[in-house]
């Protein structure tokens, strides 16, 4: 923590409990629509293609995932300055903030450069000397769980906008607000530094196995020999599986000391296991079909999984790469509920090597898995002091 930052002796009404040097009084509580302008969004009519496919980003849906990052500079849609004119969209300047009112309610980010959004987004601009963007952005971040209860809908939820001109928030003065966002943007950047970084590895493992496994990248043996050729076998010839009965509200009320893992992790520990070495599990149905996890010896999967174990000769690890590297797209069924069954895709032909080159293979990939998986406890790690960082600077 900067020693510039001082911590407050006595809590007081709209008084943040860290505070820099040189700042003092109450935060000023006021209405958001007061602090920065309201601008709303619209979607060019899309009949008409001469209106779209031109060079003024246009912020979609489809973007949602770019929101992540704080800020927003490329669109994955583009219109043209016909389209802006002959609809109510509006080019709003950058450093504008955005805020998603639905399909992702409550996410913000700061707008790099000048955008147009779509009707499901809010853009605030900020007032000159009163409302710092990147201050009011970490206000937004503090406010999107109200956001996620507040949101109504069965299918969509979104936020009215009458709820936004009574929207409150406090906010210091001018100066202090840009003190507060020059110190939080610091943070923000190793976290994003962090993302970038797991990005990269994963991308890279990912290249990595597409080499292995064409045969474009191969190991030497420890005298620099080749290894042998792979052999061609069905999937089915080298795992087997089988199926879990554990049910999620079975467990709600076991405790222990051995995992049971889910669809997308770790679930909770209890007091029983059914597999005593590691192995795959693969979610079977739903929106996350085709999901892996390597999976720890001693531990259980919920029945929404499959569990995939190699047969003799087959290093586990090395079968998680191989299966990761199998489309399972091409094996989906069902239009409403997503399903894969080992009968079809135990049928996918693979390249086998050698026991001794699969440990190398696996060896290898495990490493790069470890530092991904190390760059994701920094990035949490980051995240949490961010978080707790705003709730002592922030009223």
């Amino acid at each position: 923590m900067s020693t510039a930052i001082l911590k407050n002796e006595e809590k007081k009404a709209l008084v943040p409990q860290l505070r820099f040097k040189g700042f003092e009084g109450e935060w000023k509580e006021i209405l958001l629509e007061d602090f920065a302008k309201r601008g709303s969004g619209h979607t060019p009519n899309k009949s008409y293609s001469e209106y779209y496919n031109g060079d003024i980003n246009w912020i979609s849906l489809t973007d949602s995932k770019k929101l992540d990052n704080g800020y927003i500079e490329f669109t994955n849609t583009k219109i043209s300055q016909l389209g802006l004119d002959n609809s109510s969209a509006v080019l709003h300047p950058a450093g504008s903030v955005l805020l998603s009112r639905d399909a992702g309610v409550g996410k913000s980010a700061v707008m790099k450069k000048s955008m147009a959004v779509s009707q499901h987004f809010i853009v605030w601009t900020t007032k000159e000397n009163v409302s710092s963007n990147w201050f009011l952005y970490n206000v937004l971040q503090i406010l999107k769980p109200e956001f996620e209860r507040i949101a109504i809908g069965s299918t969509i939820k979104t936020i009215g906008l009458p709820y936004f001109k009574k929207l409150k928030i406090t906010a210091p003065s001018f100066h202090e607000q840009q003190k507060i966002a020059s110190f939080l943007s610091v943070v923000d950047e190793k976290i994003q530094q962090l993302s970038r970084k797991n990005e990269l590895l994963a991308q890279y493992k990912k290249g990595v196995i597409q080499q292995l496994f064409s045969g474009a990248l191969r190991f030497k043996d420890a005298n620099g020999a080749d290894y042998p050729d792979w052999e061609e076998k069905k999937f089915g010839e080298v795992a087997s599986k089988k199926s879990s009965n554990i049910s999620a509200n079975k467990i709600e009320e076991n405790f222990g000391d051995f995992i049971i893992y889910g669809a997308s992790g770790v679930l909770k520990k209890v007091d029983f296991y059914k597999e005593e070495n590691d192995y795959i599990s693969i979610v079977k149905d739903g929106a996350g079909v085709g999901r892996l996890l390597y999976c720890k010896g001693k531990s259980s999967v919920l029945g929404t999984m499959e569990i995939i174990s190699p047969k003799q000769s087959i290093d586990t690890y090395f079968l998680y790469c191989l299966l990761s590297n199998i489309d399972f797209s091409k094996y989906v069924t069902g239009s409403t509920i997503p399903h894969i069954y080992f009968k079809d895709y135990s049928n996918e032909v693979c390249g086998i090597p050698s026991l001794p080159e699969q440990k190398k293979i696996a060896a290898f990939l495990s490493g790069i898995d470890a530092k991904i998986a190390h760059t994701g406890q920094q990035m949490a790690k980051s995240q949490r002091f961010k978080k707790g960082l705003l709730q002592q600077l922030f009223v």
